[in-house]
């Protein structure tokens, strides 16, 4: 027989057809029983891939360092040095000498002369008359009139054995703006000698529109 008639025969076609029919069986009732989902399930499980390292040796420990142990030497002893001899000076004691003469008085400084006594104190009305015409006519200072001050000063001074004024001294002021002016009057003064010298006090008065 030759091929082109084997291609031709209907049994070979037939077996044919009967195993492709089979196998679609086969896979239909595999589909309906549930096989192929689990073999798809098993497909699609990951897969785990583990991946193992080598394993390394560790190196061995280096030897514990060497302890030297320093060695020192012991100091030579001290030289022998000989006790040093120190000499002792004894006190010599003074001689003593008593003397039979007293001795010098201390020089006594002398006193000093007591300061004079203050010359007592007269009334300005017994000592100098004019008194109230001179006080009465005393200028009132320009400069206390443009400020409108007033003020009170008191001069003191000295008569002499002859009535002489002296020793003018301001002994109270509220305002200095007044002492040239009460100064100035004692000058006018005629006091009369009371045989001795006498301390004397004058008041003065400035009010301002007055």
């Amino acid at each position: 027989m030759s091929y082109a008639e084997q291609q031709r025969n209907p049994r070979k076609h037939l077996v044919g057809l009967v195993a492709v029919l089979g196998f679609h069986v086969v896979l239909v009732y595999a589909l309906a029983n549930g096989l192929g989902r689990k073999v798809i399930e098993v497909l699609k499980a990951p897969l785990n891939v583990s991946i193992v390292e080598e394993v390394k040796t560790l190196p061995p420990p280096p030897p514990p360092p060497k302890v030297v142990v320093a060695r020192t030497k012991s100091p030579p002893p001290p030289a022998y040095a000989p006790p040093v001899e120190v000499p002792v000076n004894v006190p010599v004691q003074p001689t003593v000498t008593t003397s039979s003469q007293p001795p010098a008085p201390t020089p006594v400084a002398p006193a000093a002369p007591a300061a004079p006594a203050a010359p007592p104190a007269v009334n300005i009305a017994v000592a100098c008359p004019n008194h109230v015409d001179v006080r009465s006519q005393v200028p009132f200072p320009r400069q206390a009139e443009r400020l409108g001050l007033s003020g009170e000063v008191v001069i003191e001074f000295t008569v002499g054995v002859n009535g002489e004024v002296k020793n003018v001294t301001v002994a109270q002021s509220t305002n200095s703006v007044f002492n040239a002016a009460a100064t100035a009057a004692v000058a006018q003064l005629r006091c009369n000698g009371q045989g001795h010298e006498a301390r004397v006090r004058v008041p003065f008065s400035f009010r301002h529109g007055g």
